[in-house]
């Protein structure tokens, strides 16, 4: 259960305080102390109970509870430090009027099983998340799972708010995650079915698409494929060709690929390439812990090396001109993983695509550029509503 109180959101299951939407650090027995005393928020609660509930197996002394008490009070904004009460030789009372915050559709679908739909002989495993009158499809990039992406903070804000518009839905590719593993990744095409396998599956009529770095060429390829299945295309950190050609400098050169099959073939599961999607500044130790199962559970070191072959083949230049939905193309200027020239491609080559472009290196703009992200994509959803002839609600 979480709770509301004031500007404040206190969740436990994500050990997370939030201020005015913003979460505030917190040590976790500081936490255990709010969140007990909010639980047990009709009585005092008393300080032997507080010490053999919240620290069973250790020996802890008054002032070692004082302190986190008074850390928790000073967690919260001056004028609501009154909320933690103190009541002389007895303990403590929350005496703050409490909403109960609704479950977390981001939350529950990460810790939901996934769902199963068969794609020739292969089980391709797939969530949604929310209700609404369209469809978004969030095509991950490169190994990572939806599982990991939800569990990441920005990934499961972002689905928290395309949920209160749209339902949301998220696969995992074959071969990584919890679809099946093949004995050989597919081309382009077999992924092409894949999707398409999960939007019969959720009776999908048509969607918006927004693909992540890797997953933007397969985004690219059914939108000009499937031309009456999507209603439109976001492209966040992508590229319509990995590899660098004479004709495309902005592509990975050689160097830079085998610096990647090497750390596959001896360091994979580090974390390496899924930290890379998190801006310096934000990579924390959580993060890095996070990066590394995010790996770890995407793909086998063996499966990432041949995904990383296919995604060299790939070059759907070609299609974009035949990309007839509206579509926008979000790229940092310093992207770190794909460099902006991609993202510039992509917008002159596809017709009416609009080009955002922010500073910084968040790649799949799910920290800094969540908030510009979020906005593009409701444009698109307006506009998708707008070409059906329903209003958006």
């Amino acid at each position: 259960m979480a709770w509301r109180f004031g500007a404040y959101e206190l969740d436990p299951a994500r050990r997370e305080l939030r201020v005015a939407g913003a979460p505030r650090a917190l040590q976790p027995l500081v936490l255990a102390v709010l969140a007990y005393l909010v639980r047990n928020r009709h009585r005092v609660v008393p300080k032997e109970e507080l010490l053999r509930e919240l620290w069973p197996d250790a020996v802890v002394t008054d002032a070692s509870l004082q302190r986190a008490v008074s850390l928790a009070r000073h967690a919260l904004r001056p004028a609501d430090r009154r909320l933690l009460r103190t009541y002389a030789r007895q303990g403590y009372r929350f005496v703050g009027e409490l909403v109960e915050a609704e479950p977390d559709p981001a939350d529950a679908a990460a810790d939901a099983p996934p769902r199963y739909v068969r794609s020739g002989d292969v089980h391709v495993a797939y969530r949604t998340v929310g209700r609404g009158p369209l469809d978004v499809v969030l095509v991950l990039g490169w190994s990572l799972g939806m599982r990991a992406a939800l569990e990441l903070p920005g990934g499961s804000e972002l689905v928290r708010a395309l949920s209160t518009r749209a339902r949301v839905i998220l696969f995992d590719k074959r071969g990584t995650g919890a679809s099946d593993r093949v004995k050989a990744l597919p081309e382009l095409p077999q992924r092409v079915e894949d999707l398409e396998a999960v939007l019969d599956a959720v009776r999908s009529p048509g969607a918006v698409l927004v693909g992540f770095s890797e997953g933007g060429p397969l985004a690219l390829a059914f939108a000009a494929t499937r031309p009456l299945r999507v209603r439109g295309v976001a492209l966040v950190g992508a590229f319509a060709r990995m590899s660098a050609a004479p004709d495309h400098p902005a592509g990975w050169g050689e160097a830079e690929i085998a610096t990647l099959r090497a750390y596959i073939a001896h360091g994979w599961g580090a974390g390496a390439t899924m930290g890379a999607l998190v801006p310096a500044r934000h990579l924390t130790p959580p993060l890095r812990a996070w990066a590394a199962r995010a790996e770890q559970e995407g793909a086998s070191p063996g499966a990432a090396l041949e995904l990383l072959e296919m995604n060299l083949g790939i070059d759907v230049r070609p299609l974009l001109p035949r990309v007839r939905t509206p579509a926008v193309v979000l790229h940092a200027t310093g992207d770190r993983v794909v460099r902006a020239g991609n993202g510039r491609a992509l917008a002159a080559a596809i017709p009416g695509a609009r080009l955002v472009e922010l500073p910084g290196d968040d790649h799949a703009f799910l920290f800094g550029g969540r908030p510009t992200l979020e906005r593009e994509l409701a444009a698109l959803l307006e506009r998708a509503a707008a070409r059906r002839g329903a209003p958006l609600t």
